[in-house]
């Protein structure tokens, strides 16, 4: 039976935000011990510098609409994906929340506003989750995994408050802009890595017989 949209409805789903920032840092605090050079952040001017721009690219994001089955779908949270994976899930976490915001206020968000913290906790766990799946096995799940995530984080509180009809009508649009999200921001990081990598081997080689040269 639903809760409704009151002091009882808002309680739960705000306790069930709260579990997604406990789970967060539980599988950040993970990251950050396995892959030290990748997840452990420094919150100095570089990363800040970092953040800003990011959340500028998912403000931009935001206002792609592609038409969807229910609703449109936004770019919003591409950008917190690759974030996570590029350079560190705490600065994937910080860029989806900032960018789950902008997206709610380019849509107009005043009638769901005391949702918004739940949301915003919400993307946060996601691309934490993504990133975490992709580490520990490979892109193709991970990017099941953040869509499985967004899904039930996004559409779970509503359905605790509502009821679950309305729900099921958005479930389409919210899976495939899920999907998109999770498939652009992963793959591109995953690409400049890749090049990254091949680039920084070329350059090994190169150099390599100029050291032996000068061993001789």
């Amino acid at each position: 039976m639903p809760l409704g949209q009151g002091a009882l409805g808002l309680g739960v789903s705000y306790a069930l935000a709260v579990g997604y920032l406990l789970l967060m840092r539980f599988m950040g605090t993970i990251l950050s011990r396995q892959y030290p050079e990748e997840h452990k952040i420094v919150w100095d001017t570089r990363t800040i510098s970092r953040v800003t721009i990011l959340a500028a690219v998912s403000g931009a994001g935001a206002m792609i609409k592609i038409p969807g089955p229910a609703t449109t779908i936004a770019l919003d949270a591409a950008a917190g994906y690759f974030a996570a994976a590029y350079f560190g899930w705490p600065i994937g976490a910080t860029v989806a929340a900032i960018g789950c915001f902008l997206a709610n206020a380019l849509g107009g968000f005043a009638s769901w506003l005391p949702m918004l913290p739940i949301y915003l906790c919400g993307m946060a766990l996601t691309v934490t989750v993504g990133v975490f799946v992709a580490k520990k096995t490979n892109i193709v799940l991970a990017i099941i995994a953040g869509t499985i995530v967004n899904t039930v984080t996004c559409l779970g509180p509503w359905a605790i408050m509502i009821g679950t009809p309305l729900m099921i009508a958005l479930l389409p649009s919210q899976i495939i802009g899920s999907a998109v999200n999770a498939t652009v921001g992963l793959t591109v990081a995953a690409a400049l890595k890749s090049a990254q990598k091949h680039g920084k081997h070329e350059h090994d080689e190169l150099i390599e017989p100029e050291d032996e040269s000068l061993n001789m």
